[in-house]
This record gives C-alpha cells, sequence and structure tokens, in this order.
C-alpha cells in the first residue's frame, strides 16, 4: 500500500489512530474493530486499540492493545484513563468504534484538540437532546456501515461529514466439514437446515423465527431451524428448531447449513448474513434496514412484519433449491468484494484521509 497522503506533504506521512470500543462482547462492531486496527497495522500505519479490560475484545492476540478498566458512559474515572492513553499515544484521530465510547471519545478529542470519526452501526435515530448535539457537533466524520444507517447520520450532519464503509468480512474455508458441524450443532442426518445466528435480543424478533418453525413443521417435516447464540428461554418454541447456545466460532458452523435466515426487525447492515452471503448459501431476509446493501437491487426481500411472506419466500426456495443454489453463488461473488476486509480498510483510509487534509 502507498504512503499516507503522499499528495500532501505537509501532512503527516504516517498519523495515528487510537480506536475505542468498549463492548464487553465480541460481536459485530468489536470484530470489525479489530479487522481494521490489524488491517492498519499490517499496513505499516500507527494503531492504538483501546478496550474494557475483562471485555471479551481484551482477550484477543493482537499487537497495541491497551485494556482499561471502564464502566460506562458516566464512569469518570474510565474518562480519565482513555484520556491519558490517549495523550500519550498523541493520536492524529480518535476513531469510536460504539455510542458507549463516543461520549467520551468526544471529550477526550475537545480537550487534546484531537479530531473525532465516529462509526454508526444502528440504525435506531440519533438522540436529538441538549448533550446529544453538542457531540455530534463536534464529531469530524461518521462513518455509516449501510445507506440505511447514514440516512439517520444525516438528521444531524451534512452530507461532507459522512461516508458509507461496509463491514468487511474475513472469508476463509470452514475448519469443520459439513458433517462435523452437523454433528456438533446436533442436526439430525438427511434434514434440510436453516440456520441463524446472532445475540437474540428483541431486535433479532425470534418469535418471527418461531412462527416460521411452526408452519414448517407442518409442511416440511424434514426441516431444522438452527439457532446459534444466547437467546430468552421465555418462549415455547417448536421442537424443529436446534438451539446452541453462543458459539465462539460460529462461522465455521455455516457448514452445516443449506440455507439462511434473517428476521431481524433492525440491521444497521448485518454482519451474520453477510457470514452466510458470502459462503455462497441461500438466504431469505427481513427488510431490516441495512440488509439491503447486501443483496443487489433487484433481489425481493420480505416486508417487516409479513409473517406469510417470509414463510411462502422460504417455501419457495426449499422447492426451488436448485435455482436457488444458483442465485446464491452469484450473490456471494458480488459480496465477497463489496464486503471484504480489504475493501473496508481502505475506504476508512480514505475515511481517516478526509478528515487530515481537514485539518
Amino acid at each position: 500500500m502507498p504512503q499516507y497522503f503522499p499528495e500532501s506533504p505537509e501532512v503527516m506521512i504516517s498519523p495515528s489512530i487510537v480506536h475505542l470500543s468498549t463492548g464487553k462482547h465480541l460481536r459485530g462492531g468489536e470484530r470489525q474493530a479489530l479487522l481494521l486496527h490489524n488491517g492498519l497495522l499490517e499496513n505499516g500505519y500507527k494503531s492504538l486499540l483501546i478496550c474494557r479490560a475483562k471485555g471479551e475484545l481484551s482477550r484477543q492476540s493482537t499487537s497495541s492493545l491497551s485494556a482499561v478498566s471502564w464502566k460506562g458512559e458516566w464512569d469518570a474515572s474510565g474518562l480519565m484513563r482513555i484520556i491519558t492513553r490517549c495523550k500519550s499515544a498523541s493520536p492524529s484521530i480518535i476513531h469510536c468504534h460504539d455510542a458507549h465510547s463516543f461520549t467520551h471519545g468526544i471529550i477526550a478529542g475537545s480537550l487534546l484538540r484531537i479530531p473525532v470519526v465516529y462509526t454508526r452501526r444502528v440504525v435506531f435515530p440519533l438522540r436529538n437532546n441538549i448533550v446529544s448535539r453538542w457531540k455530534y457537533g463536534k464529531c469530524r466524520l461518521f462513518i455509516a456501515i449501510s445507506k440505511a444507517v447514514a440516512l439517520q447520520c444525516l438528521r444531524i450532519a451534512g452530507q461532507e461529514r459522512i461516508r458509507i464503509v461496509p463491514d468487511g468480512v474475513e472469508w476463509r474455508k470452514p475448519s469443520l466439514s459439513r458433517a462435523e458441524a452437523r454433528t456438533l450443532l446436533g442436526i439430525p442426518d438427511g434434514c434440510f437446515a436453516i440456520g441463524t445466528v446472532g445475540h437474540f435480543t428483541h431486535e433479532k424478533n425470534l418469535p418471527l423465527i418461531a412462527a416460521l418453525a411452526g408452519a414448517l413443521k407442518k409442511e416440511k417435516k424434514d426441516v431444522r431451524i438452527v439457532c446459534i447464540g444466547p437467546y430468552g428461554a421465555d418462549l415455547e418454541y417448536p421442537d424443529n428448531m436446534i438451539f446452541t447456545g453462543y458459539k465462539p466460532n460460529a462461522s465455521d458452523c455455516y457448514a452445516a447449513f443449506d440455507a439462511y435466515i434473517s428476521g431481524s426487525m433492525n440491521e444497521g447492515l448485518g454482519s451474520a448474513l453477510i457470514d452466510a452471503v458470502v459462503r455462497d448459501i441461500p438466504a431469505v431476509a427481513v427488510d431490516a434496514g441495512g440488509t439491503r446493501d447486501i443483496f443487489p437491487e433487484n433481489r425481493p426481500l420480505v416486508s417487516f412484519g409479513d409473517e406469510s411472506g417470509l414463510i411462502l419466500s422460504v417455501e419457495k426456495m426449499i422447492d426451488n433449491y436448485e435455482q436457488a443454489l444458483s442465485d446464491a453463488k452469484e450473490y456471494g461473488i458480488r459480496a465477497r468484494a463489496i464486503f471484504s476486509v480489504e475493501n473496508m480498510v481502505n475506504k476508512t483510509i480514505e475515511a481517516y484521509k478526509s478528515v487530515i487534509k481537514g485539518i
């Protein structure tokens, strides 16, 4: 990769980036922060990743990682630790990767006179109170992971302060064979397995998946819906649903899937769905905002709240599976180009470039 900003000799050739990612778990946002951090380091850039002590991100094997004790946005001691680390690193940019770290990132940036970049990953409307308006006004650049997220950012920032940078997926051959993955997940022999992966919070719409399972149980008795991730046990689920709980290397389990289902109500993009599409797995998805960017414009998605439409789409996919496989290969080629780690890193560097040149 060429030197950073070679056309601007008056600007630092190798600016350093401090990343703030304070999530407890290793979900989509934390994984993207880690991929970006590693990508910058591999290409010779200075990058420091500050994360929550005892969080899953702090246990990842990478260099230039700094774990701090941090209890939340109103943790004054945690704020001082972040300011101290940022001051010591003297970065060109502070990059906040979640809403919780954004408050402290803005305060640190304001005190140290360092521009702040904020990656927005959700389609929920941004708050419009006095504190929020101050924070958003101080943010030099918003990175949106999809067009749907960018539209929300436009409510509080002009187009010149917004860049769209899709997530990157580490595409690799699964370490498990199909048979090994199906054994691990407890999928009976001969069953058509429809997978869905995530932390099954309210937004993931598990009741909709359960309704689908109930309908398929009547018509497609050899179908199983396999749910990988934490879930609430407060509902009764059809017995053709398999719940595996959390799997640390869930992407390896995709080898077991014949198809994939995404029923989420809201998605900034949908990293688990991308993991399926880049692996040429036929997928049916609800139009949850960012999920639209994963497929070509002419690819129909299920409208939000259309339970019967979801059921019909899945049944059609099963009944016309050869065509579904053919379509999935085309979607996979497109997705592997758009959602590569290399593309994500390069587009983020371009975003940094626009910030540095504006200083």
